[in-house]
């Protein structure tokens, strides 16, 4: 369904300063992938949470690490893949009870748990040393009025 080859590939280097950044590129290739203005905005979201979880804990805040970033286009949807090093992600099972989380006061581990609600497709996967987010967001059937 998507092409081979990213139409967009950028490399940043690991740190927050950059974060507003991606936040802004991903909200605007969303929207010309003809996504609402909302859902281009919780695609950014998603990815914005993917890659602070890259910074704080598979790079443990270095900032001399590189994070790749590759959007692809297809007339179906947007593909975003995160590749990056460092300490592979360890990951919980979907479906997180919100209630139960709120009443014993955790804190933090919500990040991939609201990627996979805003987003159709989240799958992590490490090969030798390399670790790669892949997220996918589907576009929705509009119903026809005719």
């Amino acid at each position: 369904m998507f092409p081979e080859h990213p139409e967009l590939s950028i490399a940043i280097p690991s740190t927050t300063e950059l974060l507003k950044m991606v936040v802004e590129l991903s909200r605007h290739i969303a929207t010309i992938n003809q996504f609402s203005p909302l859902e281009a905005q919780k695609i950014a979201l998603a990815i914005d949470e993917a890659i602070t979880n890259v910074i704080k804990h598979s790079y443990k805040g270095k900032i001399t690490e590189d994070i790749k970033l590759e959007f692809y286009s297809a007339p179906d949807g947007l593909k975003i893949k995160i590749v990056f090093t460092g300490v592979p992600p360890v990951l919980g099972q979907p479906g997180v009870d919100l209630d139960k989380f709120i009443k014993e006061k955790k804190k933090g581990g919500l990040g991939v748990e609201l990627m996979r609600r805003i987003m159709d497709s989240v799958q992590y996967k490490t090969v030798g040393n390399i670790n790669t987010c892949e997220m996918v967001k589907l576009k929705k059937l509009q119903k026809s009025t005719a």
